[in-house]
């Protein structure tokens, strides 16, 4: 569902959208300024941008054992006699 305020923009740039398309090939301004006369109209009717939030840090690495240390030190405790008594 779309808000008021979306759905007033997306019609106003349909029409923009439109009557460029339809307008004489030599009365058509640039690209750039369609886009700059388009973010205009959207400003003064109160749009303002706002940046994407920020991305969450990575998690921190666990601490501890990783990799194959966690498989060394599983074979010097069963050389060690360790591991479950037998």
């Amino acid at each position: 569902m779309m808000t008021k305020a979306a759905e007033k923009a997306m019609e106003a740039l349909t029409q923009r959208v439109f009557d460029r398309d339809h307008a004489d090939p030599e009365d058509r301004g640039s690209t750039t300024d369609f886009a700059f006369e388009f973010i205009i109209w959207l400003r003064a009717n109160g749009w303002d941008h706002t940046p994407p939030a920020a991305t969450p840090a990575h998690p921190a690495p666990p601490n501890g054992l990783r990799g194959v240390a966690i498989a060394r030190q599983a074979l010097a405790q069963i050389g060690r006699g360790d591991s479950d008594g037998r």
